[in-house]
């Protein structure tokens, strides 16, 4: 019998931009769709500047082994995750970057995917918001939107269970707001093998 394979995420930035968070708040909406999930995270050196991811793995089957070595799915907070990270992209995997602090798109990111969402998330979040600090909602509403990982009622629902609740109110409007910044929409696996022909 072929296992299932779970659909692998990675969520990054740099310290304190809210990566972790943003992979929890993801694996509790998937928790709350009926998935079977995995949640992992690494905090950087450093709260502030290190590097920090959190990976989220989501089957309708049971999961047997808890880490991914290349994703699906990746939301990229930073220009030095990008470089970090970008290598662990699948083919034709879906990626969102944080545009803000990039000058431009890798090209060698273009040679993996054509699914890429590139949006200036923090900047989007200073001018909605006053503050930075919900740039990573703001993502993760865009995610959901582009990939369908997870329902957004779900997603929602996460927030009110997961964050502060002084934040709540916030975090969902940045989600939201982020939700209806992109009419993009990939699939997360394209049945096309041929890696030339596979991009949509």
């Amino acid at each position: 019998m072929a296992l299932s394979e779970p659909i692998a995420v990675r969520i990054a930035g740099s310290g304190g931009q809210g990566s972790v968070l943003a992979g929890r708040i993801l694996a509790q909406a998937a928790v709350l769709d009926g998935k079977y999930v995995v949640q992992t995270q690494l905090y950087g050196a450093q709260v502030r500047g290190g590097i920090s991811h959190c990976d989220v793995l989501i089957d309708d089957e049971w999961i047997d082994f808890p880490e991914a070595t290349q994703f699906d799915v990746m939301y990229l907070m930073h220009p030095d995750v990008v470089k970090a990270y970008y290598k662990l992209l699948r083919v034709n995997g879906i990626v969102l970057l944080d545009y803000t602090f990039l000058q431009n798109i890798p090209q060698k990111i273009l040679t993996l995917t054509k699914k890429v969402i590139a949006l200036p998330l923090e900047r989007m979040a200073i001018e909605k918001f006053k503050t930075p600090i919900v740039a990573n909602m703001i993502g993760l509403g865009v995610l959901v939107k582009a990939t369908r990982l997870v329902n957004i009622e779900s997603l929602l629902k996460a927030v009110e269970e997961s964050v502060s609740e002084r934040y709540v109110k916030m975090n969902i409007e940045a989600i939201r707001y982020g939700y209806e910044s992109t009419t993009k929409e990939y699939r997360i696996r394209s049945e096309q093998r041929i890696r030339t022909l596979g991009f949509e």
